[in-house]
């Protein structure tokens, strides 16, 4: 199962603008420890599947002391099935290598048979088959193809029976008897050369329509969708398969390639079966889509300020921090226009992680007769956040950004009421910050999705921040039965209650935003 979902890497090579593009913004590993668990998961509910699997007629020529004779097998049922000494290996060349060795099959048929010179008799009854020391190798190509879709290729297949005992039973069975080894091993020697042919084809064709099925644009909401197509074949280090995946957001509404720039990710494999890289690339391209679709742009207006809070937008209350608002607008309420100008930029370092959001701040007053609105004052604003994480891991696996605490800064742009100073203003917004954090996490609460894994629990949970990206190791348990709420866990990086942004307050943000400009 999970060397199944386990696809990556292609070398990284030619132009530094083909390196940039070929980074990934995600990224999933499986390692060895985790191709172990999928293999003791998989083998029972393959060794069921097998015992249930529709065998066709089987039909051949023998010949005997007696002669030639047609045999026909039909109503083939599987009794047993042994392929407990199964290995499954990562390796460079192939990514994938299965190896079936000791393996049996126990067999139930009704028999027919006609001799085919004459007298032409014909007897039937049916027949007990075991056979013995089964052997398979096939490599497994795991790769992409050109849409970033998962694709495999079955290849270097091998298979061998090393005894088919056949009894017959009913008729004159005890004469057939005679000749079983020279039946079963016209039987043999067929499975030998038609079995990898079917099982290539089962990987080659069905599995891969399968795989075309996932859902690799991943919708978040009605304005963003996340891009989670391979960037990349696959690559393998040290027994350990890298899934490297665009983990681009985008616009609905007019989808871009966000210019933000990525960096690379360290080729580490973890102690753990499954580890995930989640970069600052991905999370800059949800302030870009968000921007550029319209998302990040609010009306404010007294409806919105809850009736705890002893805040109102009108002038009167604000004439001790814009004295010259109240002057030329006493007694009128206001309506806020904000709006995010520039994409919101999130950085990760070791200490934590951080954000800026810039754009502008309309002031509007409102007529109170006619409703009419005027535009007093625009003031720029610069927000930078101090963030914590929280991921779920389970069928639905999310991330979530929260804001923990923030500091503004403003400056006046242009104004109607003549030359005013910010500086009380800007003490009033700081002062305001516990109530601008739950403003600012209104706008995170749909969080992103990452790729989901039906019927898996998580267990045991590594979170670490490295510079340009977070790190989730963790070990994965199949529980078939698990049913709604329970299909799941939640982890935060740190502890809401005891949470302090470690954050330097340094540009950190300075030359992703010249990128940005450029565009």
């Amino acid at each position: 199962m999970l060397f199944l979902i386990a696809l990556n890497f292609l070398l990284l090579h030619s132009s530094d603008a083909q390196l940039e593009s070929a980074l990934p913004g995600f990224r999933f590993q499986v390692t060895q420890k985790g191709v172990d668990y999928g293999k003791e998961v998989v083998l029972p509910i393959l060794t069921d599947s097998i015992k249930t699997a529709s065998i066709p007629d089987w039909s051949g020529r023998v010949d005997t002391p007696l002669g030639h004779i047609a045999v026909r097998l039909y109503s083939i049922k599987i009794r047993s099935v042994d392929i407990s000494n199964t290995d499954v290996k990562v390796v460079p060349s192939s990514n994938i290598d299965v190896t079936i060795r000791s393996g049996s099959i126990s067999m139930t048929a009704e028999w027919h048979y006609k001799e085919e010179s004459w007298p032409h008799i014909s007897d039937g009854g049916s027949v007990d088959m075991a056979a013995n020391g089964i052997t398979l190798t096939l490599d497994i190509l795991v790769g992409s193809t050109s849409k970033g879709e998962p694709h495999i290729t079955a290849q270097h297949c091998s298979f061998h029976i090393g005894k088919l005992d056949v009894s017959f039973h009913g008729g004159a069975s005890f004469l057939y008897n005679l000749f079983s080894d020279q039946i079963g091993d016209s039987i043999k020697d067929a499975l030998d050369t038609q079995v990898c042919p079917l099982v290539v084809n089962e990987l080659n064709g069905d599995l891969n329509n399968e795989l075309n099925t996932l859902d690799l644009h991943t919708t978040i909401d009605d304005f963003c969708f996340i891009d989670y197509t391979l960037i990349q074949p696959p690559f393998v280090v040290d027994n350990a398969i890298f899934i490297n995946g665009k983990g681009e957001i985008y616009s609905r509404s007019d989808p871009r390639e966000c210019p933000s720039p990525k960096q690379e990710l360290p080729d580490t494999v973890g102690s753990r079966m499954v580890t995930l890289w989640v970069t600052e690339y991905m999370l800059n391209t949800a302030g870009w889509a968000y921007k550029d679709s319209g998302f990040l742009q609010y009306n404010l207006t007294n409806k919105d300020i809850p009736s705890a809070v002893p805040i109102k937008l009108n002038t009167d209350y604000f004439k001790f921090f814009v004295p010259e608002l109240h002057q030329v607008y006493p007694d009128q309420d206001m309506v806020l226009w904000i709006e995010v100008t520039k994409p919101v930029l999130f950085h990760i370092d070791p200490q934590g992680v951080s954000g800026r959001a810039e754009g502008i701040v309309t002031w509007f007053v409102k007529d109170p007769d006619t409703g009419h609105l005027t535009t007093a004052f625009v003031v720029d604003a610069q927000v930078d956040l101090c963030v914590n994480i929280s991921v779920h891991l389970g069928q639905q696996s999310m991330i979530w950004l929260d804001v923990v605490t923030l500091e503004p800064e403003v400056q006046l742009r242009s104004s109607n009421i003549g030359n005013i100073s910010v500086s009380r203003l800007e003490t009033f917004v700081k002062f305001c910050r516990s109530l601008l954090v739950p403003f600012a996490n209104s706008f995170l609460k749909n969080g992103l999705p990452l790729p989901a894994f039906d019927n898996i629990m998580f267990s045991g949970f590594d979170f670490s921040l490295q510079k340009g990206y977070f790190v989730i190791h963790t070990d994965v348990q199949y529980t078939p039965s698990l049913t709604g709420d329970l299909r799941g866990t939640n982890h935060t990086l740190f502890d809401p209650d005891t949470f302090t942004c470690r954050v330097e307050r340094p540009d950190i943000f300075g030359s992703v935003l010249k990128v940005l400009e450029m565009i």
